[in-house]
């Protein structure tokens, strides 16, 4: 999800609003209620290194994030910026908080919460950030309130929607540079001293090494070379640092890729375009080298064994028929 755009005009509108929400999830997951006939939204989605910006404008509706979505969202700081127009917002643990232009909400995603859109023509902006990136510094930032648009967070926002409205144009790799540049941005705004910027800096580019890492793994999942040395070499560091990334997520390398390796293989079990294909198989498509290996972490991960689940996915299929 590098950039999206959404014109709500182009959709059905027996669906406006699921397609929408759907759409929304990338950066926060909600439920929307218009509060006239219809509902009518434009609004552009960017990826930017860590960071998920939306610019939207819509129509009056009131939103809701349940328990559930709250659950699903992470450890995430969501910056709610409104440009012109406003709206009121409530999270559990907060008070109504009714925003206008020249504010900044500071919504933690794991809380649950509504909002209310009055007239015609909202437009905010949105920039949510893993609280990680903000390290100690975040910890100054006033949750379930909202803060003023000082002159720095207007330079933090300036910067921002100017590289949004380009990431479609641009690189990756310009992109990553961008997302740490606006790290930087947020730590001048938030008043971050010395020592929490280099924690914040150091603790993103952890983030980030450990999530290419993983990606990496995804793709290698039945490479017979791969190992922590393989996996450190490729990417420039030590084993004994890489052990310490996966060791900060409270997992081993070996815990890492013996789970992915399992997802793979239940997802391969309860297809029913592979019911055909032999468990042995589904463990070597998984990178299992041994059967009896494959049977004993699937059963201990899943508690039934593979040819339990593929004859349950079998019964389930034959069930909705």
């Amino acid at each position: 999800m590098p950039h999206v755009e959404l014109d709500t005009a182009a959709l059905d509108p027996r669906h406006r609003v699921a397609e929408f929400e759907a759409a929304c999830a990338n950066i926060c997951q909600l439920l929307i209620a218009p509060a006239g006939e219809g509902f009518a939204s434009r609004t552009r989605i960017a990826l930017i290194g860590q960071a998920i910006f939306a610019d939207t404008r819509h129509s009056a509706c009131v939103t809701n994030r349940t328990l559930a979505q709250a659950a699903g969202t992470g450890d995430n700081m969501l910056l709610h910026i409104p440009v012109a127009g406003g709206f009121t917002i409530r999270q559990r643990g907060g008070n109504e908080q009714a925003l206008a232009a020249g504010a900044i909400y500071i919504d933690p995603t794991e809380e649950t919460g509504s909002a209310r859109f009055e007239g015609e023509g909202t437009h905010a902006f949105y920039l949510s950030l893993p609280r990680v990136l903000l390290g100690p510094a975040a910890d100054r930032l006033p949750l379930r309130s909202q803060i003023a648009l000082t002159p720095q967070w207007r330079l933090m926002l300036a910067y921002a929607r100017a590289i949004h409205a380009e990431a479609a144009q641009l690189p990756a790799e310009d992109l990553e540079r961008c997302g740490v540049h606006l790290q930087d941005l947020v730590l001048l705004a938030i008043g971050a001293d010395r020592d929490s910027e280099q924690v914040a800096r150091g603790r993103g580019a952890r983030v980030a090494r450990l999530r290419a890492i993983r990606a990496d793994i995804a793709r290698n999942l039945t490479n017979p070379d791969l190992s922590p040395d393989w996996m450190a070499a490729r990417h420039g560091i030590s084993p004994r640092y890489m052990r310490a990334l996966f060791a900060d997520e409270g997992e081993s390398f070996s815990d890492h890729v013996l789970r992915r390796r399992l997802i793979l293989a239940e997802r391969q079990l309860s297809d029913p375009a592979l019911f055909g294909l032999p468990v042995s198989r589904i463990a070597t498509n998984a990178g299992f080298g041994d059967l009896s290996w494959f049977n004993q972490c699937y059963r201990q991960a899943y508690g039934q064994t593979p040819s339990d689940r593929r004859n349950a996915a079998i019964l389930h299929l034959r069930d909705q028929k």
